[in-house]
């Protein structure tokens, strides 16, 4: 099967999942987005949701939103390290890093919050 046949297939799953055709496209393909139930919109070529703005304030602020939720996902994988090596420890060292997880459990904690309310505007 190609490649082309798998999105068709990937985009008729979709729909009969309850997601619309629109007439958007891709900006990186140029696939025609589906508009999920949750009102996202999908590549199924990309495989990815695809943030649709109708001017470059809106696009901007997008790219925001998105470089936050990037800086958000380091800081979280950065917390599942740091709690892996926390049960290999002795004493000084894991206070030590019980300090750094509290940090990073603060920062994400802050960038949730700041997401959020710039999602809101």
């Amino acid at each position: 099967m190609s490649k082309k046949d798998l999105v068709v297939k990937r985009i008729a799953e979709l729909v009969r999942a309850g997601a619309t055709l629109t007439s958007y496209t891709c900006p990186v393909c140029g696939t025609v987005l589906v508009r999920l139930k949750t009102g996202e919109y999908y590549c199924a070529n990309c495989e990815k949701t695809v943030v649709v703005v109708k001017s470059e304030e809106e696009a901007q602020r997008a790219a925001e939103i998105y470089r936050l939720n990037e800086v958000r996902q380091i800081i979280f994988n950065k917390i599942l390290a740091v709690g892996k090596e926390v049960g290999e420890l002795d004493s000084d060292e894991l206070i030590d890093r019980l300090r750094v997880l509290s940090m990073l459990i603060d920062i994400y904690e802050k960038l949730s919050k700041f997401s959020l309310q710039k999602q809101g505007e």
